[in-house]
């Protein structure tokens, strides 16, 4: 069937809403079953929608909060997604906007494309007049209702426009989601957004949002659709040479996933399958069962689930001061600082680190302390701390903290081998975040704080193996550094010397230097 494109004429919907029709086109499923689709395999099918797919447009339909779905591979969200926002297109008499937007120019079209594929592929009598046809805008002639395609990495953005409904998709992809979501939200007349993605990585904007909204502080309807729920992922069970299904022998592991997810055996033995073929990992990412599994693996992370098994995550508030252990006059201390601007934006960090214990014992935050007085919070901090050597990293403003701690008359500095202060680069900053993986896999370190885990557990590997450190609720890893350096500065404290020789063996190793050497020994101090 040719398609419609830039045609005027065409069906009226008010006829379509009139006539028979009209049962068809209130009900979204109904109207969605009709539709064609492309199938992986460039075969164009009747989209009939699965269980997943009829609990999104349920949800879109009955929820008046908007909706984040977090996804598994190949439940068809998106495509769902586009043919109701062609279905809420097609059936209104007003001229309502709809918007589609992807974190990639090609992927925001594609999407565009499906939803005109279902138009040019209706029965003869329901094309709709077509009005505007292009790469990224289709509109009906007769009520100006359309959908158009957005790409989060334009320029304009959502600044140009507004929309009635808008789609996001990937949107843990998105280099900004924060940016992303405010000019979302501007864009929107009121009506409802759909966020949808796979896990990108730990701290990415969908787990940011999913955890704001457990915590009732986001208003989301939430949907996520484990794999065993999808009825495709089971495959038959071998029979014996009578005929009879064979008794398999499953592991520990995947009889604790039967008992607690109440699978079948079919099911079970398609993830042993596909785990043959992806790895472990890898099907954890692409098929998770829960939320949490999905971001335990999710992405090309630094920081692995497991290297946290020994470590007490605790919860503390995200500014100010943080102790967790006061001083101890018989322990060495080791701070590591982050330094920001001041100015609202990133936060400057300061965390100390105890040689004793080998955890972190105080912390503190601020996004709005300048350099200068930050220099002074640092000098209090560490003198109440024994004097506590200080890294700071000389890099922008921790070259403005130096001068003024050294022009305070402070000098108990982390210092290189060539005497020289810390810089971070691209292989320092691998260096110090491999120490502090070491320390965490050794059990060294017992507790940090839950935003310095968030932080670490966001930390990315580049595809040319340089470390990312990632935007994870206003700060950009300024935790995870500041831990990161106070780590390396405490592998060169000491814990300071002890009397541990009673007075009487004292005495008499002074009475046998008087003896030998016919000398008093005075008093002495020793200067650190």
């Amino acid at each position: 069937m040719p398609p419609a494109k830039n045609r005027a004429s065409g069906a009226s919907i008010l006829k379509l809403l009139s006539g028979p029709w009209n049962k068809v086109l209130q009900d979204p499923l109904e109207f969605i079953s009709r539709l064609r689709i492309i199938d992986k395999k460039g075969a164009r099918v009747n989209l009939i929608p699965n269980q997943e797919q009829i609990e999104i447009v349920q949800a879109l339909e009955e929820e008046d909060e908007d909706l984040l779905i977090l996804k598994g591979r190949q439940i068809g969200s998106s495509t769902i997604i586009c043919a109701w926002m062609f279905w809420k297109a097609y059936v209104s008499i007003e001229p309502i906007t709809l918007a589609t937007m992807s974190h990639k120019t090609n992927s925001a079209r594609h999407l565009l494309g499906i939803i005109k594929n279902m138009h040019d592929t209706l029965p003869a009598r329901l094309q709709r007049g077509i009005s505007v046809d292009n790469g990224t805008e289709l509109r009906f002639a007769d009520t100006g209702a359309g959908v158009i395609a957005v790409s989060a990495e334009g320029k304009g953005g959502l600044r140009s426009f507004s929309c009635n409904a808008l789609h996001i998709s990937e949107f843990a992809f998105a280099d900004n989601p924060e940016e992303l979501k405010a000019t979302a939200i501007a864009a929107l007349n009121g009506g409802k957004m759909v966020m949808e993605s796979t896990a990108n990585h730990w701290g990415d904007g969908v787990q940011k949002e999913w955890m704001r909204a457990e915590k009732g502080e986001a208003q989301w309807t939430r949907l996520f659709f484990p794999w065993f729920a999808h009825k495709a992922y089971t495959m038959p069970i071998p029979l014996d040479d009578d005929g009879e299904p064979i008794q398999l022998e499953w592991r520990g592991d995947e009889e604790a996933l039967q008992t607690r997810y109440e699978l079948s055996d079919g099911q079970l033995l398609w993830r042993r399958q596909r785990i043959g073929k992806l790895g472990l990992e890898k099907f954890r990412r692409e098929f998770p069962a829960s939320p949490e599994e999905a971001y335990t693996v999710a992405g090309d992370t630094f920081f692995h689930e497991e290297d946290f098994t020994d470590v007490e995550i605790i919860s503390t508030d995200d500014y100010g001061w943080t102790v967790f252990e006061e001083p101890d006059v018989s322990d060495s201390y080791a701070i590591g600082v982050d330094v920001a601007a001041g100015i609202g934006r990133d936060y400057s960090v300061i965390i100390v680190m105890s040689k004793m214990t080998g955890s972190p014992c105080a912390v503190w935050r601020s996004n709005k302390t300048e350099p200068t007085v930050l220099a002074e919070q640092i000098i209090d901090i560490a003198t109440e701390y024994n004097y506590a050597h200080v890294l700071v990293e000389s890099n922008n403003f921790g070259g403005i903290v130096l001068n003024q701690m050294r022009h305070e008359g402070w000098r108990h500095f982390w210092k290189a081998s060539d005497g020289k202060d810390w810089v971070t680069s691209a292989k320092t900053k691998a260096q110090i975040f491999e120490g502090l993986r070491t320390k965490l896999t050794r059990s060294e370190i017992r507790h940090i704080d839950k935003s310095t885990y968030d932080e670490l557990r966001a930390i990315t590997v580049s595809e040319r193996g340089t470390i990312e450190l990632q935007r994870v609720e206003g700060a950009h890893s300024d935790s995870a550094m500041a831990l990161a350096l106070a780590c390396q500065c405490l592998d060169k404290v000491k814990l300071p010397e002890r009397n541990i020789l009673p007075d009487w063996i004292k005495q008499r190793r002074v009475d046998r230097i008087i003896f030998n050497h016919g000398v008093s020994c005075g008093p002495t101090r020793r200067y650190v």
